[in-house]
């Protein structure tokens, strides 16, 4: 099978499970209007009372020193909601992670809300530990990504022009999505085995490991050749966006609209990546060496 069947397999088996992108799109949305109501509320009953002249005498910096001074019991306790919601956040994803992979890898293409939470159950505790196994490899990542960006950082610090430091930096930013892509197709293949094969998560690693060491290449390519069509995509959608206007509740409503369809669309795009490794994985998966 050539590349572009398995990216057009993936596609289609994405898109006969499109309800699962809407199911976690609402999610999203409850999710962030939940955690907006007590900021909200905190920044209102800590922070109302305070008053900015229309005229400063001093710079509007100094002003937030003196908020920051003046309030640290705000920042204290917002901290603490912070890390309480990223808690939170975490878990929730984790859970939506587990029904994803675990609907999209069902044979059957009907998708229906008590399923996918009861896939997010059932997969729920060995997604958490592969999180944490993974991060050896995380920390496996930031250094790559310090080692092979040290050239980078020393070519810049010598340049006389800034030209060879927005050529650095942006060369930097391709290093980091070029690593996190390869680590990030790791993880999912991993996952993918816990749920297609149901093996324990350091035995999926494993399997992983050895499915990838002869396959590697090719998949990343893929993956890599799926994402550009996706950033394409993305471009148009965003740039949509910015030439709709505000200006009128017509166009307000447009712009909302399309930021929603943005979102919808990445959430969408994430199931054919998912779609596309699986697919490669089941055509491929007897060539481990």
């Amino acid at each position: 099978m050539n590349g572009c069947s398995y990216i057009g397999q993936g596609v289609r088996r994405a898109s006969a499970r499109f309800r699962l992108a809407v199911y976690l799109w609402l999610i999203l949305m409850v999710l962030a209007l939940l955690a907006a109501a007590p900021v909200n509320s905190l920044i209102r009953n800590q922070l109302g009372q305070l008053y900015f002249p229309v005229k400063p005498l001093q710079p509007f910096e100094l002003y937030l020193v003196d908020v920051f001074l003046t309030n640290q019991h705000f920042f204290s306790s917002f901290a603490g909601f912070l890390l309480s919601f990223l808690s939170l956040a975490v878990v929730l994803f984790v859970f939506l992670n587990a029904g994803l992979f675990g609907r999209m890898l069902t044979p059957d293409p009907v998708v229906t809300f008590r399923e996918f939470l009861a896939d997010g159950c059932r997969h729920f505790w060995r997604f958490l530990l592969s999180l944490l196994v993974f991060l050896p490899f995380l920390a496996i990542f930031f250094l790559l990504y310090r080692l092979l960006s040290a050239p980078l950082n020393l070519w810049s610090r010598q340049a006389v022009t800034e030209w060879p430091v927005i050529i650095a930096s942006n060369l930097r930013m391709l290093l980091a999505i070029l690593l996190w892509t390869a680590f990030k197709l790791f993880l999912d293949l991993a996952r993918i085995i816990i749920v297609h094969e149901r093996k324990k998560v350091i035995h999926a690693y494993a399997a992983a490991l050895r499915f990838l060491r002869r396959n590697f290449l090719k998949l990343w390519g893929l993956y890599l050749l799926l994402g550009l069509g996706v950033v394409l995509v993305s471009f148009l959608l965003l740039l949509s966006v910015s030439f709709s206007g505000s200006a009128t509740p017509a166009g307000l409503f447009f712009s909302i609209l399309l930021a929603q369809l943005f979102i919808i669309f990445r959430l969408f795009a994430r199931q054919a990546f998912i779609g596309l490794e699986y697919i490669y994985f089941l055509e491929n998966r007897g060539n481990q060496g």
